[in-house]
């Protein structure tokens, strides 16, 4: 589920600000999109929380017992709900790696836009988790300095084995941060 979990900090990073600003990219590196939408994705400091759930998973070319098993894992996961403190200094510029494709090979966005309040992008990763393979990943949605409501399809295509999962991810602010007393 460390797929799961990236999906949920990516919107973290691309909590925009009220005056819904504008950023295109094509053929462009994570790099390139974070400096480019470095004045552009700002979210509000505070404690923010996180909700992702998968919609679906579809396994193309898998025998039926290796089809039924991840269906399950997935599924038993349910919705997963993740809480974050941001810093103002975080918030400031959202880290590269909030982006997507940490620890990816040659991660590249086919399309990365915000217009509107809406977010739109297509990346494409060739390595995987097991260091062949390719994914793609399409993310879309609405989102806002307190708020996003995504939806996420991610391809992985491995040794032939092909694995389709739509998620959707929702997040706020939900306050602000609290410092543990001993």
């Amino acid at each position: 589920m460390k797929l799961a979990y990236a999906i949920a900090l990516v919107p973290l990073a691309l909590a925009g600000c009220n005056n819904k600003p504008e950023v295109k990219a094509e053929n462009a590196s994570v790099a390139e999109v974070a400096t480019a939408a470095d004045s552009a994705i700002r979210m509000e400091p505070g404690k923010w929380r996180t909700e992702v759930s998968v919609d679906s998973v579809e396994i193309a070319n898998a025998p039926p017992q290796v089809a039924d098993m991840m269906k399950k894992q997935l599924s038993a996961s349910g919705k997963q709900t993740v809480e974050a403190c941001v810093t103002k200094e975080q918030a400031e510029r959202p880290p590269e790696e909030l982006l997507g494709g940490k620890g990816m090979k040659s991660c590249r966005y086919d399309t990365f836009e915000i217009k509107g309040g809406k977010l739109d992008a297509q990346m494409t990763c060739q390595g995987g988790p097991a260091g062949q393979g390719t994914i793609q990943s399409k993310l879309s949605g609405d989102f806002g300095s307190k708020g996003y409501d995504l939806v996420s399809e991610t391809k992985t295509d491995m040794n032939g084995q092909s694995v389709t999962t739509k998620t959707k991810v929702k997040g706020s602010r939900i306050g602000d941060c609290t410092v543990a007393t001993s």
